[in-house]
């Protein structure tokens, strides 16, 4: 299965670690992991503060960033 990994900002800036583990789990699963350069903010903290409308294209850049996955798998 492809798989494309979306590091949260909380594992890409705190615990790196923890997506390299990902990544090494999930290879050893037989698994391809691709990591989409495209990847940016989820816009979930502007979802959750009110501003939908803002987050719209946000939204829109992760969804195309990840349409290719066969599934998104997040840490």
């Amino acid at each position: 299965m492809r798989l494309a990994l979306f590091t949260t900002c909380l594992v890409d800036v705190m615990y790196p670690s923890v997506g390299r583990a990902t990544v090494e789990l999930l290879e050893r699963l037989g698994h391809e992991v691709t990591f989409p350069e495209a990847q940016a903010c989820c816009g979930q903290m502007h979802v959750n503060t009110g501003y939908q409308e803002m987050a719209l294209p946000i939204l829109r850049n992760h969804l195309e960033a990840f349409a290719e996955a066969d599934a998104v798998v997040a840490p």
